[in-house]
């Protein structure tokens, strides 16, 4: 079966979906993946917006897997796509190959998506008291009903209502208190009749976050399959390859907050209580009372860090908790001496978290500073504190866990450079570059105001909302407005308040939910949304209601963040220039994420402001511009209004064509709509 084929003019997608035009950029990518996954070689593909990705990556990889007899693993940042893809793209591409290529696909998940049996029972028999809430008690009843049918797989996605946030907690599973084979309920458990269904698959969708805590605990585990979160691949495919860099980071950090020692001596307690209950009270007494000294001095432990800084070799922050989590280990293993399988498993499971977080407080106290590998910091954030160590690079753990181990190994993303690539330890790789099929010069406009300030200006906040207040009147609204810091955007916030009394809806993020908040900008008339950190990606609104993007200033990371902070001195005690190899590039692939906000179909216009004056007044605004697709450049507010009056005129015709012939209800698969 060719490539070509398949997404030619009478082939099996056009055949499902009549309306399908091919590609030639979707179709170069689709020939190069396959080759990569054929010859077993590392590909690197830079695909613009709107040339249909996925199933770029999604058809070589099902004709692989099926015809190579290998599984392939489908990675994605968000969940929100590895949701689109299973839901929508999967069961559409499983329609066309339904009688040449028939391929089953799976869904993996981590443990805390699914209910744990083994808490349901404990909570039933021992803790029916920590639910305070008559709702609580309810739900915990539908729970138990439901989870003995037939028809119910355990996944929290699955039930009818959603459960209260601390009612999920008691009842999800859990890695750390997991007894896998001397677990009574391991044959039925729902996370592993779920992990069991991967053997079967050609595909398996995954996202970054659950394809690292596998590598994880591969390693740790000495790449036993038996540990393994994912079932063995032969290759793997990374949607939003961008982001790689920073979840690898954050799944090898080593962190310890006063949280987690709480849920630890939680969790002992419930043993307690349940399947470490013993005949020995009196140990278990001790056990208790060591539990709260334990939380006691940790909580007293953490208080003395209150500002986010770094950790330094010269600080002084005795291990003082290293002496309860000793006792507290010997403790149990004390009071299991000689008990069941499954109270000795669940003391082994409780000894290892403690000797975890007994660990990763020894590596952080101990070695602060004096390590040039690691960043150590205080992180303060709505959780509380923690304590965290970071590698600051991950070059040589990814080269040696990914790029060599994995055999083909595919990277793709809108946003992706050389120098990204080299750190996440990419050798040797093809590389593709294509380029979006939109007509940027055509249906977009980039806005650089003749008087954009520097936002090193202490005027700048109140130059920024001026600025946006003008163009919002011009857009009438339809607008995202991409800040860097919480603190810019809220300053903005209070100073735009007073449009709403001329018929704008102001929305800004943290008000409410992501996608309250994203309904509300679609569904609101004049509506202007403020947003920073995950708006610059994975906001997808076609059409007239998203008509403006205003980038307030360049997204140059913060230079006072402890990583970027050991990443920068990292790469200078290298001789290496760390603005051009690090924090321009970092900057520019946010700046061009944040621009392809705006086009998100063929038909769509608008317009692209950057209210950052240094892209137009310092050498390196160069850099930025030449990043962005070729919009065309213009310094006059009057330009946007003739671009979006005529998108409005045009927009109209569409509108009342459509009244006059209606069409079906579609639904929308990798830029196709699909009917349903």
């Amino acid at each position: 079966m060719r490539i070509e084929d398949i997404f030619a003019a009478g082939g099996p997608i056009a055949k499902h979906h009549p309306a399908y035009e091919a590609r030639r950029q979707q179709v170069n990518m689709a020939s190069a993946v396959a080759t990569a996954l054929s010859l077993k070689r590392h590909l690197v593909v830079q695909a613009g917006t709107g040339l249909g990705k996925t199933f770029g990556y999604l058809i070589p990889a099902i004709i692989h897997a099926r015809t190579a007899k290998k599984r392939i693993v489908v990675s994605t940042k968000t969940l929100n796509l590895q949701d689109q893809i299973f839901k929508k793209d999967i069961p559409f591409l499983q329609q066309v190959f339904s009688a040449s290529l028939p391929f089953v696909a799976v869904l993996a998940k981590g443990r805390s998506n699914y209910i744990c049996r083994r808490k349901m029972e404990h909570i039933r028999t021992f803790d029916r008291g920590l639910l305070t809430q008559e709702s609580q008690v309810k739900e915990l009843r539908e729970l138990q009903q439901l989870q003995n049918t037939k028809e119910f797989n355990g996944d929290r996605e699955s039930l009818p209502f959603h459960p209260a946030a601390d009612l999920w907690q008691h009842v999800c599973g859990e890695g750390e208190n997991c007894l896998r084979r001397a677990c009574t309920y391991f044959a039925d458990c729902f996370y592993y009749i779920a992990r069991r269904s991967q053997a079967q698959a050609d595909i398996v969708v995954a996202n970054h976050a659950l394809f690292f805590a596998d590598l994880a605990v591969r390693k740790d585990a000495g790449f036993l399959q038996e540990q393994a979160v994912l079932e063995d691949y032969e290759a793997v495919v990374f949607d939003e390859a961008h982001n790689l860099e920073d979840v690898a980071t954050d799944f090898f950090s080593r962190r310890v907050s006063p949280g987690d020692i709480r849920r630890a001596a939680a969790a002992i307690n419930a043993g307690l209580r349940g399947a470490m209950l013993s005949d020995n009270a009196q140990m278990g007494r001790i056990v208790e009372a060591i539990c709260q000294k334990l939380v006691r001095e940790g909580d007293f432990f953490f208080a003395q860090f209150e500002k986010p800084v770094r950790l330094l070799a010269t600080d002084k922050y005795p291990h003082v908790l290293k002496i309860h989590l000793v006792e507290l280990i010997q403790a149990l293993a004390e009071l299991t001496a000689g008990g069941s399988e499954q109270q000795t498993a669940l003391a082994t499971q409780l000894c290892q978290r403690l000797m975890r977080i007994d660990d990763n407080l020894e590596f952080i106290l101990e070695r602060r500073g004096g390590d040039e590998e690691f960043a150590y910091w205080v992180e303060v954030s709505e959780e509380g504190v923690a304590l965290v160590a970071a590698p600051v690079s991950m070059e040589e753990d990814l080269r040696e866990h990914i790029f060599t181990r994995i055999p083909a190994v595919v990277l793709t993303s809108a946003t992706l450079s050389s120098i990204l690539l080299r750190r996440v330890g990419l050798g040797k790789c093809d590389l593709l570059r294509l380029d979006s099929p939109f007509d940027y010069a055509k249906n977009a406009l980039l806005y650089l105001p003749k008087d954009a300030s520097d936002p090193r200006e202490e005027t700048f906040d109140a130059y920024a909302a001026m600025k946006i207040q003008e163009i919002v009147r011009v857009t009438r609204g339809r607008a995202l407005v991409l800040f860097t810091s919480f603190r810019s955007m809220q300053a903005a916030y209070e100073r735009l308040a007073s449009m709403e009394s001329d018929g704008f809806t102001l929305l800004m993020q943290g008000s409410a939910s992501r996608s309250t908040l994203m309904h509300r900008f679609t569904t609101s008339p004049q509506a202007v949304l403020l947003a920073v950190a995950s708006y610059w990606e994975g906001v997808d609104v076609p059409g007239e209601a998203l008509s403006c993007v205003i980038l307030v200033r360049l997204p140059f990371g913060v230079p006072t963040e402890p990583i970027t902070q050991a990443r920068i001195e990292h790469m200078q005690r290298k001789g290496e220039d760390a603005f051009s190899a690090y924090s321009l590039p970092q900057a520019t692939l946010k700046l061009k994420q944040g621009f392809g906000r705006l086009i998100r179909t063929a038909e769509d216009k608008g317009v692209v402001a950057i209210l950052d004056g240094r892209v137009q007044n310092k050498s390196y605004g160069r850099a930025f511009l030449k990043e962005l697709p070729p919009a065309r450049i213009t310094h006059a507010l009057d330009d946007v209004k003739e671009l979006l009056f005529s998108y409005a005129a045009i927009h109209r015709e569409r509108s009342v064509g459509n009244n006059e012939d209606e069409t079906s209800c579609c639904s929308h698969v990798d830029g196709l709509s699909v009917p349903r």
